[in-house]
Order: structure tokens, then C-alpha cells, then sequence
């Protein structure tokens, strides 16, 4: 299991649900103690990181840290 304390290195991550997660970025992009993030499946992905979903809707983790679906 995956250690989710706030100092977690961040990767920029491709996701496919349910719950296919493989790393776009081969070094950390960031750490969650200082840098913005998103959780999806209670897991946090640095920014840019992309949930794939069936078809060709794509949603991207924001600076703010929320997802928003790309057009």
C-alpha cells in the first residue's frame, strides 16, 4: 500500500478507470507538502495529469487542484 503522507513525491500520471495508473513523468514533478495536486481514487497526481475515459473524453488535474474536462 501506498504511504499517503503530505510529503508524497508527485508524478504526473495517465489514468484509465477504473484503476490503470502508469507515470507520464519519470521524476517527481513536485511534492505534496508545497505543490498543487488532485486525488482521484485516493491517490494524489501532480498537475497535468489526465484521466482517459471511454471515448475521447479526457479530464486534467488544474493548478487549483480539481478536475476539469478538456474540450
Amino acid at each position: 500500500m501506498h504511504n499517503n503522507k503530505k510529503r508524497d513525491e508527485l508524478f504526473i500520471n495517465r489514468i484509465s478507470p477504473p484503476d490503470d495508473v502508469k507515470k507520464v513523468s519519470k521524476n517527481a514533478v513536485g511534492n505534496a507538502d508545497k505543490d498543487p495536486f488532485c486525488v482521484y481514487n485516493n491517490q494524489r497526481h501532480a498537475v497535468g495529469s489526465v484521466i482517459e475515459d471511454i471515448g475521447d473524453s479526457k479530464t486534467i488535474c488544474n493548478q487549483d487542484g480539481s478536475w476539469q474536462n478538456s474540450k
